[in-house]
């Protein structure tokens, strides 16, 4: 699949939007991963590269094993400045992800924000979006992005998009990689970023506390015609000395199994408060349909998360049978 027209134009936009600027502030989604997080500080480096004021706002703590990115020490803990003349929100697909305080706060401070994104499930917020879901990571989009204004890709820019390829194609794993996402790779390898370095921080993006409760969680996994499911509860991220960030990558990890078609993993949090759960699925089922049927979904066909009325078994009888209606009327089905 090509990318259309119509997206390449929005990015073009974008780009005028932030030459225009001088002060930007990058935001992303809550709880960020390495696409999250590389792309917002490759994105910010190369602004600083072209003489802007470049933040990026984020009150989440960086997760385990991605404090090798440069440029950690520039995340603010806070909300923009008056200063502030253009927002870019980063591999976000809709404003809930953002988390309403920040969020709240950048439509007060009532200028432009321009959205860069990969996820199908993108809402089109903001004042434009660029949203390219033929790409395999939002890193790809600033690639892109970063050399329509022309500016020279340096290993500090090379390292935090390269992170966000590797991490999000799951080490070049996923379907949705393609020549593309390779030639990106290779550009990026080529611009100073190192693939060893990566690949290193991705093979070791756990703890010893995760692997325990992931075993707690496979304990209790259960299984029914090739979905395979499993929870976490409070009372095992006390017990392991974890917290939800040790939950990422269980979801993939399941779906691993050869017999494994969906796999789902339901997570209270710690605070208490809604369930999350994160979905994946093989090729030739679509997860969209489930994400967008809960009000805070999204994601891509296959990688989708969302967030389910306590409590925890509830959770798990809802969103099962809300899956099985909806593989029952083919609505999963991605021929």
């Amino acid at each position: 699949m090509t990318d259309s027209p119509s997206s390449h134009a929005a990015l073009e936009q974008v780009a005028r939007y932030i030459q225009q600027a001088r002060r930007v502030a990058v935001v992303t989604h809550e709880r960020p991963d390495a696409d999250a997080l590389g792309s917002s500080l490759g994105l910010a480096h190369a602004l600083q590269r072209m003489g802007k004021e470049a933040t990026v706002y984020l009150f989440d703590s960086i997760p385990f094993g991605l404090d090798f990115l440069p440029g950690l020490d520039r995340i603010v803990a806070d909300l923009p400045g008056p200063a502030t003349d253009l927002v870019v929100a980063v591999d976000a697909g809709e404003p809930a992800q953002i988390g309403s305080r920040l969020y709240d706060a950048i439509l007060r401070l009532g200028v432009p924000l321009v959205v860069v994104d990969h996820h199908e499930s993108n809402t089109g917020y903001g004042t434009l979006s660029a949203v390219f879901p033929q790409k395999a990571s939002t890193a790809e989009v600033v690639l892109m992005l970063i050399r329509t204004l022309g500016i020279p890709v340096d290993r500090t820019i090379a390292t935090c998009l390269l992170a966000g390829v590797v991490f999000d194609t799951r080490a070049f794993a996923t379907p949705d990689t393609g020549p593309e996402t390779l030639q990106a790779a290779a550009l990026l390898m080529e611009s100073g970023g190192s693939l060893y370095e990566v690949m290193t921080a991705y093979r070791g993006q756990h703890p010893l506390k995760a692997l325990r409760l992931w075993g707690e969680a496979l304990t209790r996994m259960e299984a029914r015609n090739g979905v395979a499911w499993t929870s976490i509860s409070r009372e095992m991220y006390e017990t392991t000395g974890t917290t939800m960030e040790d939950t990422e990558g269980l979801a993939n990890f399941i779906l691993d199994a050869a017999d494994v078609r969906i796999s789902l993993v339901f997570r209270e949090r710690p605070e208490g408060g809604m369930i999350r759960v994160s979905a994946r699925a093989k090729p030739g089922i679509n997860l969209v349909p489930l994400a967008r049927s809960f009000p805070t979904g999204g994601g891509h066909k296959m990688a989708v998360g969302f967030e389910v009325d306590p409590p925890l078994e509830e959770a798990i009888r809802t969103t099962l049978a809300r899956l099985e209606a909806l593989r029952r009327s083919g609505q999963l089905d991605d021929l």
